[in-house]
């Protein structure tokens, strides 16, 4: 692992100061889609770093990636020009694929739980374990805010202050030393490819699948598909079982967040899908 560290730091050294290459950050919250754009780049040769944290606060403090440390130190902190995409996920799939992740995913790779024992599900249980642990908890707001409290901390760049091309779900602009692209998670692989190519200036970029089959299934690969983990229907459950009760619903879709990347139609279909008593 050390080794591994060891050539990553002198490939972007290579890269960055003897190869003049601008660098790319995939720079997006958890569950984002970001890990599949971060591996279609880099198939394509791109020099592209990946990141959910660039704080220096943060990194400093906190074990994160030793990339994104790499570029905390040698670009963001010293304003170098970069490229920036970034992923908008429709608000509550990623927070049920987070807290499907995180409150149910590690824990059946620990125990070693398999399919058979996921299928034995109460949804209404699920579901509450959701309102207690993620929405009771406020740790539901922690996505809407993520481009103040991590990309305008990291950047300086307030996104809401650039308009958003909700009918095509992305944004160009530059702002600084950086060039910045916005892209909601739900275009097509087709729409994706397009815009990043033209962004980054190659001719062709074919999307990588989300996720890489794990060695073994304790191990949870970054960026893989709820769908395609070991706690798929728990995951499933949510998606299909879960109500947000009108304080909590009217925070999400009132957000800075919502309303500034999710069309009126969008909107009145997170109500129409999700509200109730719950």
């Amino acid at each position: 692992m050390q080794i591994e560290k060891i050539q990553r730091v002198l490939e972007l050294h290579f890269n960055y100061y003897l190869l003049r290459r601008t660098p790319v950050f995939v720079y997006s919250m958890e569950r984002s889609g970001s890990v599949a754009l971060l591996n279609s780049l880099r198939a394509c040769g791109v020099f592209v770093i990946g990141a959910h944290y660039l704080d220096p606060r943060k990194l400093a403090t906190q074990r994160y990636s030793g990339s994104a440390r790499w570029a905390m130190k040698h670009i963001t902190s010293k304003r170098k020009p970069a490229k920036i995409i970034s992923l908008v996920r429709h608000p509550i799939d990623n927070m049920l694929s987070t807290f499907a992740r995180i409150d149910y995913g590690e824990q059946e790779a620990r125990v070693g739980n398999g399919p058979k024992e996921q299928e034995r599900l109460d949804p209404d249980q699920v579901s509450n374990e959701f309102r207690q642990a993620y929405l009771q908890t406020d740790r539901y707001l922690q996505p809407l805010q993520w481009f103040t409290s991590e990309f305008q901390a990291a950047l300086g760049i307030n996104v809401y202050n650039h308009p958003f091309d909700k009918k095509n779900g992305f944004a160009e602009f530059r702002e600084g030393p950086y060039d910045v692209l916005l892209l909601r998670t739900e275009l097509t692989d087709e729409e994706k490819g397009r815009l990043v190519a033209d962004f980054v200036g190659v001719s062709e970029i074919e999307m990588a699948s989300a996720g890489t089959p794990s060695k073994t299934r304790r191990r949870l690969p970054p960026g893989k598909p709820g769908d395609q983990t070991d706690y798929a229907a728990k995951y499933k459950a949510l998606k299909e079982g879960v109500v947000i009760s009108q304080p909590y619903l009217d925070a999400i879709v009132d957000s800075p967040f919502v309303q500034h990347f999710f069309t009126s139609a969008e909107q009145v279909a997170i109500w129409e899908k999700y509200g109730g008593d719950g």
